[in-house]
Order: structure tokens, then C-alpha cells, then sequence
């Protein structure tokens, strides 16, 4: 006999609001139409406006990869992935709901529903639109000094994002005085891991945080990022070693980017 399974969960307190209606099943929200935001070649997302509020749907209609047929789908990472950033503390849009199709413990079909974070947007947006917010020293400070935190946090924990570029990083700041907050999003491939792997992947992140750095902010503020990260007042060896190990990692990336570009 086939096993299959359908899992679908709305969490507290958006259990008692008008979301039940809208979101009541797995294959209610398929049937829903929206404007896709982005798609891949296993999912896509469109928000959804419920009561004034902005919901995000992310829609998994396919899961690739052996992996996959061992519980390990992009699906079922990032919705634990997500869930785990909310019960710690990391800022991330709060999962709004879940449910997924199996057969066995492969995922077929999934959904994943967040809250959507008013006034935000992308940090590799702001840098290209809107450059001039680096140069304001409150604003820059302020990013900076959450940025370290929470990859800090990330990484004491053992958890590397894998994905940590500015356009999966969101800037909320609602009027021009408020300081603005950093959100995580997209992370269908982060996960703990031990040495080596942890050290070859915590280089992985520092070096994507950094891809744009140096065109927005100088060798100071850059240093004090990495101080911060570090919770350290000066460099020492050990950091010396990391920071020409980031920086190796980059050269490395850019080399593979060019080669593969003459190929």
C-alpha cells in the first residue's frame, strides 16, 4: 500500500482570525491567484492581503534531490529553518502556517506561509537605490552592529545560513527617525554543522555578507563589523587568520564566476 500523507497547520494567533478562511487547507491556498514575486524551478511566492495585512505564501510544488527522499527537502529546511529563527530570537518573519503532501518521507507538494514585515526593504536594493543611507552614521551603525549580532548568534549556535547575501537581508524603518531593524529571509539551506564543514561554511557567509561591502562602506567600518562579530576590541592572529581566510574565499568565488563565464 502507498503511504500518503497531508499535514496542514495554522499557528496561534492567527488561528482565531480571518486567515482560517483564507489559508483553511494546503489545497485552498493552491487555488489561490496572486501576482508571483519570484519563482524557481520548485516553488513560488505571492503575498496575500488579509484584513490590511500582508501574508506571504510561498508555494512548493516540487522537491528535487536524493536528499529529498529522506526528510532533507528545501521545503522542510526552511520551514524548520524559519521556525527555529523565531523560537530563538533571530529577526525573521513569523510563520503564519504550514502543511505539506508526502509519500513516505518525501515532500511533494508544500506551503510555507509567513508574516509579512511592513516597511522593508531588500539591503541590496537600498544599495543600489538608495546608496546615500550608507553614508548616514546612524543608519550605517545601526545595520552594522545588528548584522554582526545575529550572524554572531547564528554561528555560536553552529548554524551557517549558506545563502547570506544583502538581497535575502531586509531593512525595516518605518519613519526617517527610527532606527531601522534587520529581518532574515529565504533560507532553504542553512543548517547546524561541526568542524570542518562549520568553519568552511561560517568563511561561506562572512564572504557573502562582504560581496558588496566594499562598495558601500570602508576598511574601518568593515574591521568593526568583523570586531563586533568577533566580540573582540582588537584583532588578534586567530582573527587575522579569518579575515585573510574571507577574503581568499571571495578571490577564490570570483575566479570560479570568471572561468566558468569563458567556458
Amino acid at each position: 500500500m502507498l503511504h500518503f500523507f497531508n499535514t496542514w497547520r495554522i499557528f496561534s494567533p492567527w488561528d482565531k482570525s480571518e486567515v482560517v478562511n483564507i489559508f483553511s487547507s494546503m489545497r485552498a491556498v493552491f487555488k489561490l491567484e496572486g501576482k508571483i514575486i519570484s519563482k524557481s524551478s520548485q516553488s513560488e511566492i505571492f503575498s496575500q492581503e488579509i484584513e490590511g495585512k500582508t501574508y506571504f505564501v510561498k508555494r512548493y510544488f516540487r522537491s528535487k534531490g536524493v536528499a529529498s527522499w529522506f526528510g532533507q527537502s528545501r521545503f522542510r529546511i526552511e520551514t524548520k529553518n524559519q521556525q527555529w529563527f523565531n523560537q530563538i530570537g533571530i529577526p525573521a518573519a513569523r510563520v503564519v502556517a504550514y502543511g505539506e503532501h508526502t509519500f513516505l518521507l518525501k515532500t511533494l507538494k508544500g506551503v510555507l506561509i509567513t508574516e509579512g514585515v511592513s516597511d522593508t526593504r531588500e539591503l541590496s536594493e537600498l544599495s543600489q537605490n538608495s546608496a546615500e543611507k550608507f553614508y548616514e552614521k546612524h543608519w550605517r551603525e545601526a545595520i552594522i552592529f545588528q548584522l554582526a549580532a545575529i550572524t554572531s548568534k547564528l554561528h555560536q549556535a553552529r548554524f551557517c545560513h549558506n545563502d547570506l547575501h544583502w538581497r535575502n537581508i531586509l531593512v525595516q524603518q518605518s519613519r526617517a527617525s527610527d532606527e531601522p531593524k534587520i529581518f532574515l529571509i529565504d533560507c532553504p539551506s542553512g543548517k547546524k554543522l561541526f568542524w570542518p564543514l562549520l568553519h568552511y561554511r561560517k568563511l561561506k557567509d562572512l564572504a557573502n555578507l562582504d560581496k558588496l561591502a566594499p562598495n558601500y562602506l570602508s576598511r574601518t567600518q568593515r574591521l568593526r563589523f568583523f570586531l563586533l562579530y568577533r566580540n573582540s576590541s582588537k584583532l588578534t592572529n586567530a582573527d587575522k587568520k579569518i579575515v585573510r581566510e574571507v577574503l581568499q574565499h571571495k578571490q577564490n568565488r570570483l575566479k570560479r564566476k570568471s572561468k566558468t563565464k569563458r567556458l
